[in-house]
């Protein structure tokens, strides 16, 4: 897999981020009819190939000292026989020069061979984590949202996230989108769900982070079954570092096949009295009815601090079971943000409750990283302990 931004003049730039779009590998990074614009937004998510329209580089003779300079690979579209895009290929470094008269052909083999894979990238080793609550109103969107915008941001790795309360989701109001394609729109033909279908229906929503939106209205619902679920979180785990699941309260079967499938389920409360009954309850549920892990569910204490009469000692008490996060209260700030369609941690990145989740994000992170380190020692060390003991390398399995 590889990101591409796609800088161009408005006329042809529509066509050109569909045929990116169409190239099974790649992922649209953005797109910009201003050259300068397009840099700052290259410099802000390295793309693994930036592809400039020579029309752009003919108007920005100013910047082309600036774009031979950028870490990545460009590739120019222009006319063959213009003798001075050629120049001014050879004069900004580019990888490599697509024909004009023939892109359409030649665009997925050139940027596949050129391109920069996603650093890092971890097929079928993305975490998937599903953020839930029993009960409304607790805030669990809101940190969905940002959380994934933090993992984004921590690792600097693609990230997904999925809304999956399927009758009322809000994840796109959040995220200030009215998408075009949703949850329904790739199951309604009752059709398996593939690559190509899902990467057509993610919509880019900040830098590395993109969106599978819930249905529209409440009775698409009823076309989404589990097996889309589980089907969804396959393909999106091989493509993303982290997918992050929004869920509705309820053991619904999408929501069992989303708890089933996660690697971690952040259970959110907050501390009252209410929420903690129901919480508790759900607890019980994945434990001993569905039998999962302890360490599989990770309680999510929001608006920490809160002047309830309920103690954060005595919240992990009742529930027996450690409290893995603390979010403060953070104001109007959050109901600021989703009123206009931002999310909290891009559009107000000081305020308490966004440092909070940068924090929870980081630290995921790190956790992650940690794993993968471990697991690359423990084969490092059998590898070695093999070779002292034979003499000989271990067959790759």
């Amino acid at each position: 897999m590889f990101t591409v931004y796609v800088a161009s003049r408005d006329e042809l730039r529509n066509a050109l981020t569909v045929a990116v779009k169409n190239i099974p590998e790649a992922i649209l990074n953005g797109s910009s009819s201003d050259l300068r614009q397009a840099l700052e937004e290259c410099a802000a998510e390295v793309p693994g190939v930036l592809l400039i329209d020579d029309a752009l580089l003919a108007q920005n003779i100013g910047l082309f000292e600036k774009v031979a300079e950028v870490p990545y690979p460009v590739v120019v579209l222009a006319a063959p026989a213009d003798a001075q895009a050629a120049r001014r290929a050879l004069t900004i470094r580019a990888k490599d020069f697509i024909s004009l008269d023939r892109w359409a052909e030649d665009l997925g083999p050139i940027l596949s061979r050129v391109a920069v894979p996603i650093q890092g990238e971890t097929r079928e080793d993305g975490r998937v984590l599903v953020v839930f609550s029993s009960k409304g109103g607790v805030g669990k969107t809101t940190i969905a949202v940002n959380l994934a915008i933090g993992l984004a941001k921590a690792s600097h790795q693609p990230v997904a996230i999925m809304d999956l309360d399927i009758q009322f989701g809000d994840v796109a109001p959040m995220v200030g989108d009215a998408p075009l394609v949703t949850l329904y729109d790739l199951v309604k033909s009752g059709a398996p769900v593939d690559a190509e279908m899902l990467k057509r229906a993610l919509k880019r929503v900040a830098n590395n982070v993109y969106m599978l939106a819930a249905p529209e209205n409440p009775e698409e619902a009823d076309d989404v079954r589990a097996e889309h679920i589980v089907q969804i979180l396959q393909l999106l785990r091989e493509t993303h570092a982290y997918v992050v699941v929004d869920t509705a309260p309820g053991y619904t079967d999408v929501n069992v096949a989303a708890f089933d499938f996660a690697d971690t389920i952040l259970t959110v409360c907050t501390p009252d009295v209410v929420t903690l009954r129901t919480v508790g309850q759900a607890l019980q549920v994945f434990y001993d009815g569905f039998h999962y892990p302890k360490d599989k569910v990770q309680i999510v204490l929001n608006r920490s601090g809160s002047r309830t009469g309920v103690e954060t000692a005595d919240i992990a008490q009742v529930l027996q079971s450690p409290i893995a996060y603390q979010l403060p209260s953070d104001g109007a700030f959050p109901v600021r943000a989703a009123n206009e369609g931002h999310p909290l941690l891009l559009q107000f990145p000081d305020s308490a409750l966004s440092r909070a989740i940068y924090s929870m994000a980081s630290e995921l992170v790190r956790e992650t990283q940690g794993r993968s380190r471990q697991e690359s020692k423990k084969t490092s060390a059998k590898r070695t302990l093999f070779a002292r003991l034979t003499g000989r390398k271990p067959k790759e399995v």
